[in-house]
């Protein structure tokens, strides 16, 4: 037990690199800290308002009972895709696996404690999203004694099933990817239709917004699809509702022996699952011939931006943080053009005084998406233990960068490209507007681009154990992130005062600067 308990403890710690920052220099600690601390708030503020806004469209739909039933599945899934996301990093293919194992501790204690980690994740997630909804049913339901008890220990117990799904995923994807040389594609092929899906839902259900009515009979049917589909979740409803003790008994178990049952698999396997991840090794083409080699010889920038290619796809979480945005900006120009083309999204609709207006917002729509995209903002930090061959590397310094800046790029113009002429030929929008459409669009990835790279070369973070600690919590993906949405409202709110002048002034402003960084960067050079 004491064992458990101290790895449980460095785990949560490492969470989000606590244990570093407290160790760490005392006026960077706190400055660290405090930008850690507005950040949780701003995400807890964020994620209260979302599911007590959802729990108020039930009430206003009269379906005040199906709140307990939305809330139970939407905070047991969140923390599950949470968890899933950083199984993968926790659990297995974490890079001092060596190191833990040659601790004097049972292998149950290094798996409990991982999973306890995961776990406590995934509660966090079901606080956020259960929570609030929960407040809104007791304002607005007759909540009894045993409802509150009920509610209480649904957020204790709902993320346990799902969890466990999540995990036993998370192990075939891993001996899966062991062997298959395709698998992350898979992997990101899945997640991203899984996006897709959930914008696409958000968007069928809030198209009938202005339709009482239908929004209630969309409600009533969604409540019991989604009853149907998870049955554990309706009974934690009737618990909460009802008071019906039986099928609330139902759900507590389900969720406790499906959590037994997968880490008593976990401890079987995580042993052979992480010995096939470190034993296998990609097949080599190396040859002695002068003619193929010389064939297949290029430029140092091109090589090294196909090595950050390969990188970006081989990994998926980098992947689908750094660049969902893109994917985002491009299928809502594509809603955009369907819309007009078929007569669904009709500019008629708007109000007279908003019709002007449109050619000024459009670009930065874009350019919101394209600004918190940054494939850069851990490029550098990722190179991990092996950044002695990018330090050694017989190339200067503005090669290395420039590779890592050109991959953003080549992903992120495109579409910026492809988004702004579907939509300039979908919108009735003068010739300046147009001009706008492409510049604003390509100044907020020029600038994502260049500040990503920028903070990340200046202080990268290469002692991480998974990759999931500088993707989702390195410094620079909060800053470019906030940056971004910053520049993309000042932006908005200019153009909507002074027209589209008005972007194309900050766009220029905005790509000068974000070479300007660029140069500064290059010759700052790379850190040890």
């Amino acid at each position: 037990m004491r064992s458990f308990v101290l790895l449980l403890k460095i785990q949560l710690l490492g969470l989000f690199s606590i244990n570093k920052t407290l160790h760490a220099d005392p006026a960077k600690a706190k400055r660290t800290l405090a930008v850690a601390a507005l950040v949780v708030i701003v995400v807890v503020l964020f994620a209260a308002m979302y599911s007590s806004g959802v729990a108020q469209a039930l009430v206003q739909m009269g379906l005040p009972e199906a709140i307990p039933l939305v809330a139970v599945l939407v905070g047991a899934v969140a923390g599950a895709v949470a968890a899933f996301l950083k199984t993968n990093g926790v659990l297995f293919g974490f890079k001092d696996y060596d190191l833990v194992m040659s601790l004097p501790v049972p292998i149950s204690s290094v798996v409990l404690s991982r999973v306890a980690s995961l776990y406590a994740m995934s509660l966090l997630f079901g606080l956020l999203a259960m929570v609030p909804a929960f407040a809104v049913y007791a304002a607005h339901a007759g909540v009894t004694a045993t409802g509150v008890v009920c509610m209480a220990l649904s957020v204790v117990l709902a993320p346990l099933l799902p969890l466990a799904v999540a995990i036993v995923l998370a192990v075939l994807i891993a001996a899966v990817s062991a062997r298959f040389k395709h698998a992350n594609i898979v992997v990101i092929v899945l997640t991203l239709a899984a996006t897709l899906a959930a914008v696409f839902g958000s968007l069928a259900f809030s198209s009938q917004a202005d339709d009482m009515a239908a929004m209630t009979a969309l409600g009533t049917q969604l409540t019991t699809q989604l009853a149907s589909a998870f049955p554990p979740a309706m009974w934690a409803a009737a618990g909460i509702v009802e008071g019906d003790l039986v099928q609330f008994l139902a759900f507590a178990v389900v969720n406790l022996v499906a959590a037994g049952v997968v880490l008593t698999l976990v401890v079987r396997l995580f042993v052979p699952v992480n010995t096939l991840l470190m034993s296998s090794r990609p097949r080599g083409t190396f040859s002695f011939d002068d003619k193929g080699a010389s064939a297949k010889s290029s430029t140092p920038l091109r090589a090294l931006v196909i090595k950050e290619a390969r990188l970006l796809v081989a990994t998926p979480i980098y992947l689908m943080n750094a660049c969902i945005g893109y994917v985002l900006v491009f299928v809502a120009a594509v809603a955009v053009a369907v819309g007009t083309a078929t007569g669904i999204m009709s500019l008629d609709l708007l109000p007279p005084e908003l019709a002007p207006l449109l050619g000024a917002i459009a670009p930065w729509g874009l350019a919101f998406f394209c600004s918190i995209s940054s494939t850069t903002a851990a490029s550098v930090s990722l190179e991990g233990s092996a950044r002695w061959l990018m330090l050694t590397a017989p190339v200067p310094a503005s090669t290395v960068l420039g590779a890592k800046a050109a991959v953003n790029l080549l992903v992120g113009v495109p579409f910026l490209v492809l988004s702004a002429l579907l939509i300039a030929v979908s919108l009735p929008l003068d010739a300046l507007s147009i001009v706008a459409l492409f510049a604003v669009p390509l100044a907020a990835c020029l600038l994502a681009t260049f500040l990503g790279l920028a903070l990340d070369a200046r202080r990268p973070r290469y002692d991480w154990t998974t990759v999931y600690e500088p993707v989702k919590r390195g410094m620079p993906v909060f800053v470019v992130v906030f940056a971004g949405m910053g520049f993309a409202f000042v932006g908005m709110a200019a153009a909507t005062l002074l027209g589209a002048p008005a972007s194309l002034l900050i766009a220029l402003v905005a790509g000068a600067g974000s070479l300007a960084l660029y140069r500064a960067t290059v010759k700052r050079g790379l850190s040890v």
